[in-house]
């Protein structure tokens, strides 16, 4: 049944987590596919819009409406079926499933009574010794499974796994006409440049962008383009705007006991060169994350009164930055901290004075750490849109290659003081990819904000890195289309937007604009 009501104006509907409050008409509720493709062709037919939603864990506006109708996809939430094939098992899941259900279900073998997508696949994976899981980790757990294939999201665990687009075999979509297309990866390509879909009328000659695609940084700039391209990844990373995932089929990886480590460091340089030198020690982390002296701050000053730290210790007072990995919890665990060990020294750190667990209570006080510092600055912003309600959250998702990290890092310190700009950087270090948090106290600070972050994504595109690595490009982040492939950059994208849909009744303001 798709379910219909009106939208109130402060409903929690038209914001997600960048904080701008967007307007709509009603809200459209499917508990199906079928759902769906009534919603979609009714919009056909009307014309009127529709911004397709998961659960609004975005950060660039994609879920935000701009007019029209919104349709959520948070009823169709359920795990249906197992698979294998020749990569490994797969589980057939709904778009509304978050990655932390996904991963809860795992772990309680939830997958025992589903049916077998493929002939005995869920005997074959309920009869495994190792459990597996969802490997894919983009920091917000709470995010759905069909929302991070439409923005191709990522995060720490990219640093060993790769974006979620890799880890999609299969996805089910209905496109602007209502009709529906399902596709399994391998069975539709372009030929060069050039896909045929099919629509209900008849294929249609899809003529992909002409730029590079950047695949040697994270990068969410744009859709994916490149010769011979996987009919998959249209929709891996198109936000939406041709056309809404109804069902996906995700690959599983094995599963290995970790311990979580939280390493010191005197001062920020200190963090950054161990983090590089880190990559060639022979040892592979799970993940790689940065916490300069401003996080740390913000940290000791969060917990005074955050109920969230009360079973933390205290940060140490020569601690200047961190950093946070995972390691494999196996016999080579001494092997791997004795080639760690000299390497930490040398940059000031200790390994006798940091922080390890590998019990689950441990490892979560260690990510409720990790996530506390942009949690605490979405807060803090929520706070401030009483006073300022045009205020948003500025943070960068910017990446370079590794070997151009240091100049970038000098940049972000140049530029944000020379505006006069307080920040903080954290997060995936090891990718090339820290986030830059602007703590903005007013607008004026909102303007300064906006100026610095082009001059930095000038920067960051010229150091042969992306201005969006990981979160999109959404509403907000449209400018930064041009700046990575120019005016025929967007011309190619709007194009394709066209041929898709027509009307523009998909996401409409996603990443490039009618």
């Amino acid at each position: 049944m798709l379910h219909i009501r009106e939208i109130e104006p402060d409903s929690p509907y038209l914001i997600d987590e960048c904080k701008i409050r967007g307007y709509g008409s009603r809200l459209l509720v499917p508990d199906s596919e079928a759902d769906v493709v009534a919603a979609v062709k009714q919009a056909a037919t009307s014309g009127v819009p529709l911004t397709v939603q998961g659960m609004r864990t975005g950060m660039c506006g994609g879920g935000v409406p701009e007019g029209g109708d919104v349709l959520t996809t948070e009823r169709m939430d359920r795990v249906t079926g197992v698979g294998h094939d020749k990569r490994g098992y797969f589980l057939r899941v709904q778009p509304g499933v978050t990655v932390r259900q996904l991963n809860e279900f795992m772990r309680k073998k939830g997958y025992a009574v589903l049916p077998s997508v493929t002939p005995g696949a869920t005997e074959a994976l309920t009869s495994e010794n190792e459990p597996f899981f969802y490997p894919v980790d983009p920091t917000e757990l709470n995010g759905s499974i069909g929302g991070n294939i439409a923005t191709n999201a990522s995060g720490p665990r990219t640093f060993k796994y790769g974006p979620t687009r890799d880890w999609v075999r299969r996805v089910r979509v209905v496109l602007s006409d209502g009709s529906v297309l399902d596709l399994v990866r391998g069975q539709l390509q372009a030929a060069g440049r050039r896909l045929t879909v099919p629509f209900a009328d008849g294929p249609r000659e899809v003529q992909l962008p002409s730029y590079q695609y950047n695949r040697q940084v994270k990068n969410t700039a744009g859709m994916l383009t490149e010769d011979n391209m996987d009919a998959v990844d249209l929709f891996a990373g198109s936000e939406g705007i041709f056309g809404i995932i109804t069902e996906a089929d995700v690959w599983l990886a094995p599963a290995h006991p970790l311990i979580s480590n939280i390493v010191f460091f005197p001062g920020d340089r200190d963090a950054y060169a161990f983090a590089r030198d880190f990559q060639n020690c022979g040892v592979m982390p799970e993940f790689l994350e940065f916490f300069d002296s401003g996080s740390l701050n913000l940290i000791r000053a969060s917990r005074k009164d955050d109920p969230r730290f009360t079973d933390m210790p205290d940060l140490p007072d020569y601690a200047g930055s961190a950093l946070f990995f995972d390691l494999l919890y196996g016999p080579d665990l001494p092997v791997q901290y004795a080639k760690l060990a000299p390497l930490i020294a040398a940059h000031g750190g200790s390994l006798d004075r940091s922080w390890c667990g590998y019990e689950l209570k441990d490892r979560e006080r260690f990510f409720a750490f990790r996530h506390s510092v942009p949690q605490t600055i979405f807060e803090y912003v929520a706070r401030l849109k009483g006073t300022s309600p045009g205020i948003h959250k500025m943070g960068t998702d910017m990446s370079v290659p590794l070997d151009r990290l240091d100049e970038m890092m000098a940049a972000y310190d140049e530029v944000l003081k020379r505006h006069g700009l307080e920040y903080v950087i954290f997060g995936h270090i090891g990718n090339g990819h820290p986030h830059v948090e602007i703590v903005l106290k007013n607008m004026d600070d909102l303007v300064e904000a906006k100026k610095a972050y082009t001059e930095l994504a000038e920067r960051v595109i010229a150091l042969g890195g992306s201005p969006s690595a990981e979160h999109g490009i959404g509403k907000l982040k449209t400018d930064y289309i041009r700046l990575m492939y120019g005016e025929k950059g967007v011309a190619d994208i709007r194009k394709v937007k066209e041929t898709m849909d027509p009307q523009w009744i998909l996401s409409p303001g996603n990443m490039v604009v009618r």
